[in-house]
């Protein structure tokens, strides 16, 4: 009975492994294909540009020419009086020179107000621009005078004072240390601020045309407002010119009678006399008193040029009246002093 259940388990077995082997598939793979390329490519880098060592040359920009200001052509504006030989002597040339440059100008017959030409090589124009100061009254002053040269000299240091307006009136004494008679003396005055951002210069002719020997003349500068807190001022002599031996252009004018009245405030002076004036045929081109405040220690103060009305009667004397103001210190003294001038025919 067991040998039978075993023959049924074996032959049921073997069934079940018949229908197994039914449902197995089997899967073909195709064979793998090798691709044989008919010509290898060759990868070739990209050119790179590497940087060279050497620095590259850029071209040289040409340099660009600095632009000089060009000079304003030297002039001369005739005012009353003015002549030919007397502004050829100014500026070191010849009359010939002066006449060949201005063709269309007649010595004898100038005008007031015609521009001449001067034939001599200008200065070039500064560049820097001077940046002024707010104005304010001044708190600290330093003057200095320039050693003299020739027979002019400046005698002691320029003074300055400020004025309400907010100007610096600055004064200097100007001396004749020679034997003979200057004409046309000037003085030039430098302004300048402390901390160097600001700088005026101002050439200023003295009162009279002329300074005789031995004798001392006042020049007043104004710098207008605004002036720095701080600054120095340089005086030095500017020009001067001889006067020829037979000039005759002046007129010999002699102050006969003087008055001279301080005010109690010593601010002023009243100033009146007389001039008379040695005259031949000819007409005179002006008369003028100078009038010059000075102070205890010498120094001038203020001064007051008078002009006589024209025409003057030549037989009689010529009376003046005028006042002299003092721009700081009390007033001590006052000088006078006379030119007189023909008219050029």
């Amino acid at each position: 009975m067991i040998c039978k259940r075993s023959k049924a388990l074996l032959l049921l077995l073997a069934l079940t492994l018949v229908s197994f082997s039914g449902c197995l598939v089997e899967i073909e793979y195709p064979p793998t294909k090798t691709i044989v390329p008919t010509h290898t490519a060759t990868l070739q880098p990209s050119a790179t540009l590497a940087p060279s060592l050497a620095p590259t040359e850029s071209p040289t920009p040409a340099p660009t020419a600095t632009q000089t200001p060009t000079p304003a052509p030297v002039t001369w504006i005739v005012g009353k009086g003015d002549e030919l030989m007397a502004i050829a002597f100014y500026y070191g040339i010849t009359l010939d020179e002066l006449l060949a440059a201005n063709p269309s100008v007649t010595p004898n017959w100038m005008s007031v107000g015609t521009v001449l030409e001067i034939p001599v090589t200008p200065t070039p124009l500064p560049t820097k621009t001077s940046t002024p100061m707010p104005t304010s009254t001044a708190q600290s002053l330093q003057t200095q005078t320039a050693t003299p040269s020739g027979p002019l000299e400046l005698k002691g240091e320029p003074a300055c004072y400020p004025d309400p307006l907010g100007r610096l009136n600055c004064l200097a004494l100007i001396h004749n240390r020679g034997e003979e008679t200057l004409e046309n003396p000037s003085v030039s005055f430098t302004l300048t601020s402390k901390d160097g951002n600001f700088e005026s210069e101002l050439v200023v002719f003295a009162p009279l045309n002329l300074l005789p020997a031995g004798s001392s003349l006042p020049i007043l500068a104004s710098f207008p407002a605004p002036v720095p807190v701080n600054f120095d001022v340089k005086a030095e002599v500017d020009y001067w010119l001889p006067t020829m031996p037979d000039d005759d252009r002046y007129a010999e004018a002699e102050i006969i009678q003087s008055q001279i009245e301080l005010s109690e405030d010593k601010a002023l002076a009243y100033v009146e006399g007389e001039i008379n004036v040695a005259s031949d045929n000819r007409e005179i081109a002006s008369l003028w008193l100078l009038a010059v405040a000075y102070d205890q220690q010498g120094n001038p103060v203020g001064f007051r040029r008078w002009e006589t009305a024209l025409p003057i009667d030549k037989n009689e004397a010529i009376r003046f009246n005028t006042i002299v103001y003092s721009l700081g210190p009390d007033i001590d003294k006052v000088e006078l002093m006379a030119e007189a001038r023909f008219q050029i025919p």
